[in-house]
């Protein structure tokens, strides 16, 4: 094992790493600062603290959650044992990604027994490179959940799980957003008025709604495919949709941006308005609320963030899961679909949720290559598929 304070001097000598993500290539690397305390646990440093001399630093992604570890870093802080000889001297198979610190490609190593999938290893450097589910299972302590003490952890799921057996909500396990999601908040009072004033009878929603057969009688009725997303039938409709925009919603916002993000809300509305115009069984049932919209946002999580975790109480039983995004995403399409097809229901628009998902799955991937690019641009070293000749 390295001594850590050459290693943590040889960081200090070290440029600070300026490079695009080499695995999700959304997001350059930010720098975290790590302290280890006096009962043997390691800290996260904010502000200022984190230049003190005794830290740390570790390079990481607030997208997928991978982290860049220099040359004996991985030693210091790793949770599970890797032989660094092993690393050293075993011969790796080429990998797609390029070294943060900018000599090339790197390699990948496999270590059987402790991980499924392979590292990246930079042979120039020797630094090593860990993917999101890598971190967790080998260097848990550098993450904020890891960092917590068991009891912690296990109090804070408990509080969870409690909540959750009442309103069966996810619940995101550690995917904080960077910055203020002004727009996300606007929204939420933009929605909260919008259903106040209807509450007081100041607006009356039927005249906002989207009611299918009208509209296909006279399309001037197209504002109402705007107009719709602002009102909401009850309290626990509006706090439902509050509640998906809000914990899904601050983390697309940073990705896309304001403008795009406005975009993304308010397509996926008049797309997932549009669908249930052209399908929906019960013709005269006003539509209203902003689940298309939210649908659009939850499809945009699903592609930006498929990996991140969340804790999930499955139906009619007590039992709590933690399941990747991607999983309960696709869960809840198909479920989506199915009611859309064969439930008689018409007080819910199950097209107009499918409309809003297929809207975003379409969108999110343009915004994303254009993401990319600018990362890329933006840094010293980029990932492997935008690197200058």
């Amino acid at each position: 094992m390295s001594d850590r304070t050459d290693d943590v001097s040889a960081r200090e000598d070290a440029p600070e790493v300026s490079a695009q993500c080499p695995a999700c290539q959304l997001h350059a690397l930010v720098p975290i600062a790590l302290q280890l305390t006096e009962d043997g646990r390691w800290r996260q440093l904010e502000g200022d603290a984190a230049s003190d001399d005794d830290t740390l630093l570790i390079d990481a992604c607030p997208v997928c959650f991978g982290a860049w570890f220099d040359q004996g870093e991985l030693d210091i802080i790793g949770d599970v044992a890797v032989d660094p000889e092993l690393l050293a001297t075993a011969m790796g198979d080429p990998a797609k990604r390029v070294c943060p610190r900018g000599h090339g490609p790197m390699l990948e190593h496999r270590l059987p027994g402790i991980l499924r999938t392979p590292i990246d290893r930079c042979p120039a450097c020797g630094g090593v490179w860990l993917d999101g589910g890598e971190r967790r299972k080998l260097a848990a302590s550098s993450t904020r959940e890891g960092q917590e003490t068991r009891g912690k952890r296990l109090a804070k799921r408990g509080v969870i799980w409690a909540a959750q057996l009442l309103t069966q909500l996810p619940v995101e396990v550690e995917n904080p957003a960077r910055g203020t999601p002004w727009v996300v908040y606007s929204l939420l009072v933009s929605l909260l008025s919008g259903f106040l004033l209807s509450v007081a009878g100041v607006l009356l929603y039927r005249h906002w709604a989207v009611i299918a057969g009208p509209f296909r009688a006279d399309p001037s009725h197209f504002y109402t495919l705007i107009t719709h997303q602002f009102f909401h039938a009850n309290w626990l409709h509006l706090l439902g949709n509050g509640y998906f925009l809000y914990i899904f919603g601050d983390n697309v916002e940073h990705i896309f941006g304001r403008l795009r993000f406005l975009v993304l809300f308010f397509g996926a509305g008049i797309v997932g308005g549009g669908l249930h115009v052209l399908l929906a069984k019960a013709t005269l049932t006003p539509v209203i609320g902003a689940s298309g919209a939210i649908a659009g946002v939850m499809a945009a999580y699903l592609w930006s963030f498929p990996n991140a975790r969340l804790f999930q109480v499955i139906p009619f039983t007590p039992i709590q899961v933690k399941i990747p995004a991607w999983a309960y995403l696709i869960v809840w399409v198909l479920f989506q679909a199915l009611m859309g097809l064969f439930s008689t229901a018409v007080h819910y628009a199950w097209f107009s949720h499918l409309g809003g998902f297929l809207f975003g799955l379409l969108m999110t991937p343009l915004v994303l290559r254009g993401r990319k690019r600018r990362v890329a641009a933006s840094v010293r070293v980029p990932a492997a598929p935008f690197r200058r000749a």
